[in-house]
């Protein structure tokens, strides 16, 4: 429980440097300005019982001066008073305007920087994470942001005020009882507090841990709703949902409970302590040491410690579960990004040369990936890679645009290593056309204009008819302007990688990639495909890879993976004349098109 304390302190403190760091002008301005009106109307608000006390004094005659005076300071203390009240109130209004635009600019800026860290986040981070966990996980940030700096300014701040005026005015009563028994009812306080925050705190993290579970799994349950279907597993999910529910359900209960404990525990202090004041201060009031006026004052002072206290058992809540959902979203923070930086102050001249030289990726220590791979892809060729699933070819994409960093060896782009140049620049220098295109739920023309960023729609265009899809579009209804559907789901497979064979075209770069590009299609249209790939690398540096050995049978240099190493080299009749692993792999391919 200490160290989900100590954890806590150290996020509250991450937070309020975070706040102040990212803050402009406009909302630092506003903030110190939401923080004095607070301190205003809480310092007006403890006062108030001072005008209050006056007032009763003078009625009872305790107030020095003539009865005429005495008519008239009390008109006077009577409009303080009332006056204490309304500058409370009206203030506490005016604090919420100034603080709303402040906070909000906050927060936009908070979710620009979330998103913008997630996103130059490494391959690894997001290969080993679920997509529900991580918007859960940015969601309980937010909320718990909000919490935090709500919490702060709204009720730490006041409340401290409030007290601090509380013990002044109770420091200049000549009582040093009363003010002995206000600090030991907020000893008592502090104690019941510190003990809420070790059991809260804890309680607040595990149903925080839940809940993103929760979301985790409902969310991979929904973007596999095809499966599901296919194999009628609605039961199966639904049960797996369920479960996660249900821990999330007893994590909160948990939580509210120990919240319930904490608030009992605050209301019997209060009592305890009332009694005792009360019963003390009339006890001086008939041995006349103390005047009427000064009992209302100390019990209106005790009944008022009933409000911050409640605001501070209210605080501790919420700062326990605003922490306890900051913490997964700073563990994200301190996920270093990638370096998108590089050595050559620009870009290499030179038309598309690419060398790899003894690459080699090894993803954990007992498992190597690729080993010793190096071969030469001269500007305007075309190189083909094949091997069977698990021989390292895609592995070789994700190296070429640097989603991934070699353990040994190199990788060149018209001489200069990949390492060294802008990682903006090198992944806008490469086209890839995956196997699996995954196109944004949006219109044809954001789709394809997604791959050079401000393109023109006469670009949009030209690059459509590149991927013979111009006029497929213009026959649509909505022409360019036609949504595709969550994934692509509108489009047939054919039809979606022409828009990412668009998407890559519209780039114009130095190398295009298309990785197993056609695998996933029939005959006739991966004909089509093939034909579409050529006329838009013609004068191009290609890679292709693929398993279908028809792919590459054009290319002016074929290497053979196995294993992560290239175990055969040369034209595809070279190949075949070598009677080896890729001429073994082409016949058996041959005889299944002729069986079918």
């Amino acid at each position: 429980m200490f160290q989900s304390v100590r954890k806590g302190s150290a996020h509250l403190r991450e937070v309020i440097a975070l706040i102040w760091t990212d803050a402009t002008g406009f909302v630092r301005f506003r903030l110190v300005m939401a923080l004095l009106l607070i301190m205003v109307a809480s310092a007006t608000t403890a006062l108030g019982p001072v005008a209050l006390k006056l007032v009763v004094d003078a009625f009872t005659g305790h107030s020095p001066g003539a009865v005429g005076v005495i008519g008239i300071s009390v008109g006077v203390l009577i409009g303080l008073y009332v006056l204490s009240q309304w500058l409370a109130r009206t203030v506490g209004e005016v604090r919420g305007l100034v603080y709303a635009r402040a906070e909000r600019r906050m927060s936009r800026m908070l979710s620009e920087r979330l998103f913008a860290h997630i996103m130059r986040l490494p391959l690894k981070f997001h290969l080993e994470r679920q997509t529900g966990a991580i918007s859960q996980t940015l969601d309980n940030g937010l909320n718990g942001y909000q919490m935090v700096l709500h919490t702060l300014v709204f009720t730490v701040v006041p409340v401290a005020t409030e007290l601090g005026t509380i013990v002044v005015v109770l420091s200049r009563l000549e009582q040093p009882a009363f003010l002995g028994l206000f600090a030991a009812a907020i000893a008592a306080y502090a104690v019941v507090f510190w003990y809420s925050a070790l059991t809260i705190m804890k309680a607040a993290h595990a149903a925080s841990d839940s809940q993103v579970n929760a979301t985790a799994v409902m969310t991979d349950s929904i973007l596999n709703y095809e499966t599901v279907k296919y194999f009628t597993a609605e039961s199966v999910v639904q049960d797996r949902v369920s479960r996660a529910l249900v821990q999330t359900e007893d994590g909160w209960v948990g939580f509210f409970r120990r919240y319930a404990y904490n608030g009992l525990f605050i209301a019997s202090i209060f009592a305890g302590f009332l009694g005792v004041t009360i019963y003390y201060a009339a006890h001086e009031v008939q041995d006349g040491r103390m005047t009427v006026g000064t009992f209302v004052l100390v019990n209106t002072y005790m009944l008022q410690i009933v409000r911050p206290v409640e605001q501070l058992g209210y605080a501790v809540q919420m700062l326990s579960q605003g922490l306890a959902f900051l913490g997964k979203m700073f563990d994200i923070l301190r996920e270093r990004p990638e370096s998108a930086a590089g050595v050559a102050g620009s870009a290499p001249p030179g038309a598309g040369r690419l060398e790899f030289q003894a690459a080699g990726v090894s993803y954990r220590s007992d498992r190597v990936v690729l080993a010793d791979v190096s071969f030469n892809v001269p500007a305007g060729r075309t190189l083909g890679v094949v091997g069977g699933s698990g021989s390292g070819k895609s592995t070789l994409v994700r190296l070429l645009v640097r989603l991934i960093e070699p353990d040994s060896g190199r990788i060149l782009l018209d001489g200069v290593s990949i390492g060294d140049l802008p990682l903006a620049w090198l992944r806008q220098a490469i086209a890839v056309v995956p196997q699996d295109t995954v196109l944004f739920n949006d219109t044809i023309a954001y789709n394809i204009a997604f791959g050079k960023e401000g393109s023109s729609q006469a670009e949009v265009e030209h690059a459509a008819r590149l991927a013979h899809l111009h006029e497929f579009i213009l026959s649509l209804p909505e022409g360019y302007q036609t949504r595709v559907g969550e994934r692509g789901v509108k489009l047939s497979g054919g039809e979606k990688q022409r828009v990412s064979i668009a998407r890559a075209a519209i780039k114009r770069p130095r190398i295009y990639v298309f990785d197993e590009a056609t695998s996933s299609l029939d005959s006739n249209t991966e004909r089509e495909i093939l034909k579409n790939l050529r006329e838009i690398s013609r004068f191009s540096t290609t890679v292709v890879i693929a398993h279908r050995l028809s792919t590459v049978v054009h290319a002016d240099e074929i290497v053979v993976l196995d294993g992560g190493t290239i175990v055969e080299r040369g034209t595809h009749s070279n190949l075949l004349r070598q009677h080896g692993r890729y001429a073994a792999l082409w016949e058996a391919q041959q005889q299944g098109t002729v069986a079918a």
